[in-house]
């Protein structure tokens, strides 16, 4: 028993091993499918046979064995569903939605993935990763003069005794005017660690809010014909035909993408309640400070892989 609880460590190392390996597999296509749920077999044949009197080696070739069996996810996973059928948000549903043109019209569907789109919306985990945010980006440049650190005062104001007033070995003391500050801020960082699970659910929580409101647009490309700021404009009405206010946050896939680019960021420049960023500097702060979120679909897609690519790879080793 003492021998199988050893060995029990390297073996589920091995199955965690092939589940980020078909996960990442999977993320590259354009299946939506957590295929997370592809190496469980052999974490549960590992498991099984070392709960059992079966050796060691009986059960690392087992789970050697069912690891690369290939599971059919069809029959177990809900199928994607449009989204105006979404009746309950948090259910981790792959949602459907249609994917428009800078004029609004529809020119073809995307599926969103309900394990970043369609998660439980959490405020307190939007609350801390904003905190977050706001205290990594403090400068953090406050600073106030010390009675030591005051010009002047080097000498004592008055005799000691004989005067009839108080005591005093400087003018620069905290009591006096133009004196030091007692226990003044002095330059700092602000900065507090937050665990990377919690940022990455954090963003998923503010997408999948976006997504809930209805307030997601998935668009084949954000580059205008010409950068002009009449231009972006013309797109920006168009593509928030309806909404009460304008405020919107346009998302492409890099800075000198295809899909954008400096085009789009030239366009936008005068136009103080519309944002670009790329997909890579996507972050919750943003997402919640503007009412809309436009994604393009190459957008889409690297957030889609980003968020899915495990946080601490397994090593192939045991």
């Amino acid at each position: 028993m003492a021998l199988r609880s050893l060995l029990a460590g390297p073996l589920l190392k091995r199955a965690a091993a092939s589940l980020s390996q078909q996960a990442a597999a999977a993320s590259s296509s354009s299946s939506s499918s957590p295929a997370a749920l592809q190496a469980l077999p052999a974490a549960w044949a590992a498991l099984r046979c070392l709960g059992t009197s079966a050796s060691p080696a009986a059960a690392a070739a087992a789970a050697e064995a069912v690891a690369e069996e290939v599971v059919d996810l069809s029959d177990i996973l809900p199928a994607p569903i449009p989204i105006e059928q979404q009746q309950e948000q948090g259910y981790y549903q792959d949602l459907i939605v249609p994917v428009f043109d800078l004029e609004r019209r529809q020119v073809g569907s995307y599926t969103l993935g309900g394990d970043i789109f369609d998660v439980p919306i959490r405020r307190d985990i939007l609350h801390r990763v904003v905190r977050w945010q706001l205290a990594k980006r403090q400068q953090g440049t406050h600073k106030t003069l010390g009675r030591s650190e005051v010009r002047g005062g080097g000498r004592k104001p008055r005799p000691q005794k004989g005067s009839g007033q108080s005591r005093q070995g400087t003018i620069r003391a905290p009591q006096w005017r133009g004196g030091g500050v007692v226990h003044g801020p002095v330059p700092r960082s602000h900065a507090h660690d937050l665990p990377k699970r919690v940022r990455r659910l954090g963003l998923q929580c503010a997408l999948s809010a976006k997504t809930w409101e209805r307030r997601l647009l998935i668009v084949e490309g954000l580059r205008p014909a010409e950068p002009r700021t009449k231009t972006a404009l013309a797109n920006v009405d168009a593509l928030l035909a309806g909404a009460p206010r304008r405020s919107v946050l346009l998302c492409d896939s890099s800075k000198a993408g295809e899909d954008g680019g400096e085009p789009l960021r030239r366009s936008i420049a005068n136009l103080p309640w519309v944002d670009a960023i790329p997909q890579q500097g996507l972050n919750v702060y943003s997402i919640l400070q503007r009412d809309y979120l436009v994604l393009t679909r190459a957008a889409a897609d690297l957030l889609t892989e980003r968020l899915r690519r495990p946080i601490k790879p397994c090593s192939e080793t045991p």
